[in-house]
């Protein structure tokens, strides 16, 4: 697996060290690795939620069997971004693993092309379609590469913007690089964390919703209850909370 660097940037951290990027803008994963990843949001030098990426990070590598301490890539990935000066971009972690030797890990963190929704977005929201697609460890944030070409290719048929996973039972647990809410019976209710690969903005929308007394419930939706959406909404680290229209 190839994974790609953003074009601008200078410097990535492997190794436990800071490490200039190739002059190919890529970096190679040997193949048949496991690879569990993070996504964070870095603003004007800040990585948005960075204790809660790493604890999902954690959470990812103990339910894989995976013993590794993150202790160096915290402290690396503090000093990659005081290194280099970026307004507004994803940084990905890779932690990529022997599937036979789940000891040998390497772990590498770096800036990735990366593409927001335009403010009118929000405003008008966006459309999705529903998949017949489930992940098979969704608590494990898990490269799977069949999934992601799986959705994409829906998507490009369906011509929206996000695919939203539904299981063997009719259920709807998650967008494909996202999590879902519904409103209902002016209660806002979203998938159990259990079925759902549970993303730090979820968590942040869900706080925010008890603090706030907002009707909120955490059950499976499914697609019989579509005609009873009052509203709906994508939540992520590159989308934010971004509304539904279709």
């Amino acid at each position: 697996m190839t994974v790609h660097f953003d074009k601008d940037e200078e410097f990535f951290f492997n190794n436990n060290q800071i490490q200039l990027v190739p002059k190919t803008k890529s970096f190679d994963i040997p193949d048949g690795s496991t690879i569990l990843y993070e996504v964070i949001r870095v603003i004007n030098g800040v990585p948005l939620f960075f204790d809660e990426h790493i604890d999902r990070l954690k959470k990812s590598t103990q339910l894989s069997g995976i013993e590794i301490s993150l202790n160096p890539l915290v402290k690396g990935i503090v000093d990659l971004v005081k290194k280099t000066d970026v307004k507004e971009i994803n940084l990905k972690i890779s932690l990529y693993c022997d599937k036979v030797d789940k000891h040998k890990c390497q772990i590498i963190a770096y800036f990735i092309e990366s593409h927001y929704p335009l403010a009118e977005t929000y405003q008008n929201g966006v459309k999705t379609e529903l998949a017949s697609l489930e992940r098979e460890n969704p608590n494990i944030k898990l490269e799977n590469p069949v999934l992601r070409q799986t959705a994409d290719k829906v998507l490009s048929l369906s011509q929206t913007h996000e695919a939203l996973l539904v299981n063997d039972e009719g259920f709807i647990t998650e967008g494909s690089r996202s999590n879902f809410f519904a409103i209902i019976n002016k209660t806002l209710i979203t998938p159990p964390a259990k079925d759902v690969l549970e993303g730090v903005t979820r968590r942040m929308v869900i706080a925010l919703a008890k603090q706030n007394s907002i009707p909120f419930q955490e059950r499976p939706i499914h697609t019989r209850e579509l005609d009873s959406f009052e509203g709906a909404f994508i939540t992520g680290t590159s989308p934010k909370i971004c509304p539904l229209t279709e």
